[in-house]
């Protein structure tokens, strides 16, 4: 029975994936394993389940009827192992793509997962990911941005942002009073794009400009305590700064939009392991507010 619910789970993610190829990176399988559970389960109910060609596979009339079966079969699995295994459950690796900020707040704060699941290891993969499509191999990703629905994604919380510069910058280029005076400032900005977004300040859209531009707000951060200009950054990642005198706020009357931040996982279609569960509760629970 083992084995058949293996070789489901390895139908449904191959259904998910679209190819052996992608489905064999992100489970770290080779292709005549994947092929073979296929095989397998098509000998098992007597049906072909996927009608192949050199560019695409598409599932058959019976591929769809199985699927449908088999998302219900591993739901109740996990139902099943969710009700008498309980927290013990929570063990194994949990691979978890954060935003530079947010990672550093959470990596501060594992004390407490770790003292009540003890067998749980959380492998966390820092970067300021953007897009949903990032997440090759992880369980859990937190990305930036709108569009709660893509990737079957929720909306964690929201990061508030202030503008922020150092003391040795406001001494040798004052400090600005109003959104439109931004523009005469070193600017330093962090984005993905061929052109940086324009700051959202007071409900104008400035298009800011400055000597840095990076994919990583830690590197903007850094260049800012340096003295090289004003950063928008946000503020669980500045605050700290603040209160020691390193950063100075700037502007901090002004009206600036928060970050969304989205959670997504890679379990669509199948029951989320309670290892993976017990770390979406600390994400949430423990958000900065």
């Amino acid at each position: 029975m083992s084995d058949l619910i293996r070789s489901l789970r390895l139908f449904v993610r191959l259904n998910e994936e679209g190819s052996f190829s992608a489905l064999g990176r992100r489970q770290n399988l080779s292709h005549t394993t994947i092929a073979r559970a296929i095989s397998d389960l098509e000998q098992h109910f007597g049906v072909r389940l996927f009608q192949r060609t050199t560019r695409s596979q598409a599932l058959t009339a019976d591929g769809e009827r199985l699927l449908e079966h088999a998302v219900a079969i591993l739901d109740q699995v996990g139902l099943a192992e969710a009700d008498l295994v309980g927290a013990v459950a929570a063990r194994g690796l949990v691979r978890v793509g954060v935003t530079t900020a947010l990672g550093f707040h959470y990596a501060q704060r594992l004390g407490s997962i770790a003292a009540q699941h003890p067998d749980l290891m959380i492998e966390l993969l820092v970067a300021d990911w953007r897009d949903a499509a990032d997440h090759g191999g992880l369980d859990l990703w937190l990305w930036v941005g709108d569009g709660r629905n893509a990737a079957g994604s929720t909306l964690l919380g929201q990061l508030p942002r202030v503008l922020v510069a150092a003391p040795d910058y406001v001494k040798r280029h004052g400090v600005p009073v109003t959104a439109g005076e931004l523009k005469q400032h070193q600017c330093l900005t962090y984005g993905y794009a061929a052109r940086p977004a324009p700051w959202s300040i007071d409900g104008r859209e400035l298009e800011v400009s400055g000597f840095l531009r990076a994919n990583s707000s830690e590197a903007v951060l850094r260049a800012t305590r340096g003295g090289l200009g004003i950063g928008l950054l946000p503020r669980i990642q500045v605050q700290e700064d603040i209160e020691r005198g390193l950063l100075k706020q700037i502007m901090p009357d002004a009206d600036i939009p928060s970050i969304p931040v989205m959670l997504a996982n890679g379990f669509r279609g199948m029951r989320m392991p309670m290892r993976a569960r017990v770390v979406m509760d600390f994400l949430e629970t423990d958000f900065p507010i």
